[in-house]
């Protein structure tokens, strides 16, 4: 049940880090030619961490799953582990999606 509760938790995991990139890639794209604001470039820059994140996870699950029953480390603290990555890395992500609509309805305003 720990081996299938860790690999639930890395599915888990690896969806919301695949959606997280997509959000990011979206927003590279939301300038419409103006310059994006320089906190979304910077998180745009850091879209490969997305792809380590779960890989690092992956590698932990399969240490796991290959290790002796005798004594396994809980799945609760993987689980709280990697939701609170998750939210760090999730919340400026957001921010940093919803700074290029913030910047198109300034520039809308001002003409």
């Amino acid at each position: 049940m720990n081996k299938l509760a860790h690999t639930l938790v890395l599915a888990v995991f690896g969806i919301a880090c695949w959606f997280t990139y997509g959000i990011l890639t979206v927003a590279s794209r939301a300038g419409h030619g103006d310059a994006l604001p320089a906190f979304t470039a910077f998180c745009i820059g850091l879209r490969p961490a997305l792809v380590v994140l779960p890989i690092l996870a992956a590698a932990y699950c399969l240490w796991i799953l290959f290790r002796k029953a005798e004594r396994l480390p809980s799945w609760v603290t993987f689980f709280a582990t990697t939701m609170s990555v998750l939210v760090l890395v999730t919340l400026p992500t957001l921010i940093a999606a919803y700074l290029p609509l913030v910047n198109s309805i300034n520039h809308l305003a001002s003409k």
